[in-house]
């Protein structure tokens, strides 16, 4: 087991964030965990690479309980956050060689390993560019390179199509669909189906704090808008079409 939540609760305040949250993900596939905003994505994508402590319950990342191996736990897992924070006046070659050091990971090899992904994403004219004049869309490139560079064996994705063009969608999920081939276990958490129904093995729905639908692939797999019913279905959004047209209605 790669990844395996049982019971998870975390709250900030009195609000909660999770509410007694249990899934697993296999070693060797993708899951998606979709839901809307303030459903609980983030936190429970924080609590597995370990910048958050579950309240109750038991998290497990590659057979080792989070509470207690933190740092082993990091060394194997790459992160692409919601929110990234990069250094602004650094260049994204000179980001690299910070992370490697950091790493203790070959500074050449991290150099070579981010000139073909900057191929692959088509970012290379701006590797020795300051991030500050880098475009959303590079910045998350090389968020995306980071996470991938340093020989992860999971990778947890929180919205990591922010920005991103077309081909680097594409090119991202061709680089999913070889990392799980080859061993590589994925997170991948969004508010979006279309990507998640490509690459994903298994989908689940989180609304509220809590876990609202489970789907295996075989389930949605060919099957047009089959997880976008399932999701209305799940989150309690039926009235959507009444409100859309008390909307219109309402500039007559």
């Amino acid at each position: 087991m790669s990844i395996e939540f049982i019971n998870v609760g975390k709250k900030f305040a009195e609000t909660a964030a999770l509410d007694s949250v249990s899934f697993k993900i296999e070693k060797g596939t993708a899951c998606g965990y979709i839901g809307p905003n303030g459903a609980g994505k983030t936190t429970t994508a924080r609590i597995i690479v370990g910048l958050e402590k579950a309240d109750v319950g038991t998290v497990r990342v590659a057979g080792v309980n989070a509470s207690l191996g933190g740092a082993s736990i990091q060394r194997q897992v790459g992160y692409v956050p919601e929110s990234p924070k990069l250094y602004e006046a650094l260049t994204p070659v000179e980001t690299v060689a910070m992370s490697a050091m950091l790493r203790r990971f070959g500074k050449d090899k991290a150099a070579r390993r981010l000139g073909i992904l900057a191929e692959i994403f088509l970012f290379k004219d701006y590797l020795k560019k300051p991030v500050s004049g880098l475009s959303k869309g590079t910045r998350q490139k090389l968020v995306i390179s980071l996470a991938l560079l340093f020989n992860p064996s999971i990778l947890v994705l929180d919205e990591p199509t922010d920005g991103l063009d077309v081909q680097a969608v594409l090119s991202l999920k061709q680089i999913i669909r070889h990392f799980t081939g080859r061993g590589g276990t994925v997170f991948y958490s969004s508010h979006l189906l279309d990507i998640v129904e490509g690459v994903c093995d298994e989908v689940f729905f989180i609304n509220r704090g809590s876990i609202a639908g489970q789907f295996r692939k075989e389930e949605f797999d060919g099957k047009r808008g089959y997880l976008e019913n399932a999701l209305v279905e799940s989150i309690g959004t039926r009235n959507e079409q009444e409100l859309i047209n008390a909307f219109f209605e309402s500039a007559e």
